[in-house]
């Protein structure tokens, strides 16, 4: 992305017509940022907007509060060992206690 930057001295601003609905008017200084996207970026925000992204984040939302329990409630927040093996491990094993969790929450008696 690129930004245009816009200095405005105080006598041009106090001068300005368009004073009362410009941002520029209602803070302290007296610089003002455009930004222009570029096609790239045209075609994320163009994305985001739609209703396939609407509805992955929905589905995101769910998985993220899964993650965030297995961080908070179940010491997955620090690895207990050294190394992307231990890791790997450290998460299959913390998403079977979470997962077994579950199911006796759900199995009655």
């Amino acid at each position: 992305m690129s930004y245009y930057n816009y200095c405005f001295s105080v006598k041009k601003c106090k001068a300005c017509p368009m004073r009362d609905n410009c941002r520029v008017g209602k803070s302290k200084g007296r610089t003002y940022s455009v930004t222009c996207a570029n096609e790239a970026h045209k075609a994320r925000l163009e994305f985001e907007s739609s209703e396939e992204f609407s509805a992955k984040l929905r589905i995101r939302h769910r998985i993220e509060e899964k993650n965030g329990e297995m961080k908070t409630a179940n010491g997955f927040r620090r690895a207990d060992s050294a190394g992307l093996v231990a890791m790997r491990l450290q998460a299959y094993f913390t998403a079977i206690v979470v997962n077994m969790k579950r199911i006796v929450a759900v199995i009655p008696g």
